[in-house]
């Protein structure tokens, strides 16, 4: 599980990295070729966490609400790093709550 964790961690890094890169070049990434594959890989990381979900939920500031939205928040921005049109204001702010959430799990759980 803090496998995953931490890769979902770098994954969220290069999530911002991508979004700065998109909004620089002022250029969105193709949908089919980028896009897909990349967010078939992060819904393959999250869904290697189903199995650890109750270990999830007892962590200290967790909940099944809130970790229901770590996912969603992850999902989304799998795709809205790759538009130049997401708003940069939602986008720092999910990946500061996602980012936060990760790092909250990983180290109660070393």
């Amino acid at each position: 599980m803090l496998d995953t964790i931490r890769q979902l961690i770098e994954e969220v890094n290069h999530m911002n990295d991508i979004y700065e890169q998109v909004r620089e070049y002022d250029e969105d990434k193709d949908f089919h070729k980028v896009v897909e594959p990349y967010v078939r890989h992060i819904d393959s990381l999250l869904d290697q966490l189903k199995p650890y979900e109750q270990s999830l939920i007892d962590t200290t500031y967790m909940n099944k609400p809130k970790l229901d939205l770590l996912i969603k928040n992850i999902e989304e921005l799998s795709v809205e790093c790759h538009f130049k049109r997401s708003s940069r204001k939602l986008f720092t702010e999910k990946i500061k709550a996602v980012q936060y959430d990760l790092n909250n799990i990983l180290n109660k759980h070393v």
